[in-house]
């Protein structure tokens, strides 16, 4: 036979168990989380559509006017066998860009579109990684500071529709020291 104070204790076990999971639960209640809408890292555009993705797409106006520069990186990702996929064609605000030679994309493989002046295809081991190069004729009614709406498409009739952040000259890691001086005193953050 079980005393009545058993039922007891097992209730006021539940109980307590049940408080302490809703308490620790809403200690983080009305918070806002550091990466719920965290804006990524990069400076273009990018989207994807099944196993293909596109990151950081951008046009770099140069500062005499003239070519632009296109950059992102395009990857093919997923699990199993299927056909390579080509880069087709890329758009940026409809005109159409003028792209390096580039091979198929094996799975697990990236092409990188390099945007800097000059840029030369450097072999990386071990990766699967190509690189090449992009123009735009035309850049002449491109803002920079604005994101235009750009197309990329792929062999297999994929196409990711996205933004192209049109930025300035890319400068060079260490080309660029921020200011020392400062206008006011520190608010004590």
């Amino acid at each position: 036979m079980t005393s009545p104070n058993t039922g007891l204790r097992r209730t006021a076990l539940v109980v307590l168990a049940v408080g302490a999971a809703l308490g620790a639960s809403a200690c983080s209640a009305g918070q806002v989380s550091q990466t719920a809408n965290q804006v990524a890292a990069v400076d273009g555009g990018r989207g994807e559509v099944g196993d293909l993705a596109v990151n950081d797409l951008q046009v770099v106006v140069p500062e005499n006017g003239g070519q632009a520069r296109v950059g992102f990186v395009a990857s093919f990702s997923g699990y199993g066998l299927g056909e390579p996929v080509s880069l087709d064609s890329v758009q940026i605000d409809g005109a159409p860009v003028q792209l390096g030679e580039t091979q198929p994309l094996e799975r697990g493989c990236s092409i990188v579109v390099d945007a800097r002046e000059n840029a030369e295809p450097v072999p990386v081991e071990g990766v699967c990684v190509e690189q090449t190069t992009a123009t735009l004729p035309s850049a002449d009614d491109l803002s920079i500071g604005t994101s235009v709406p750009a197309t990329v498409s792929f062999s297999n009739g994929d196409r990711i529709e996205t933004q192209a952040a049109v930025v300035g000259e890319i400068l060079e890691a260490g080309e660029y020291t921020r200011p020392t001086e400062f206008v006011g005193e520190s608010e004590g953050h």
